[in-house]
């Protein structure tokens, strides 16, 4: 039982994980368009 408490904790993370990293980084996702202030550097 403690094995899936576990599994289902470290799957969570991930998905928490990812979903940040798509919400705040357009480029992870292939969308940003060229005149987007995330290109100023």
């Amino acid at each position: 039982m403690g094995a899936i408490v576990m599994l289902g904790t470290l799957f969570g993370a991930i998905v928490l994980i990812a979903g940040a990293v798509y919400r705040f980084d357009p480029e992870a996702r292939g969308t940003a368009d060229p005149g987007s202030p995330a290109d100023e550097h």
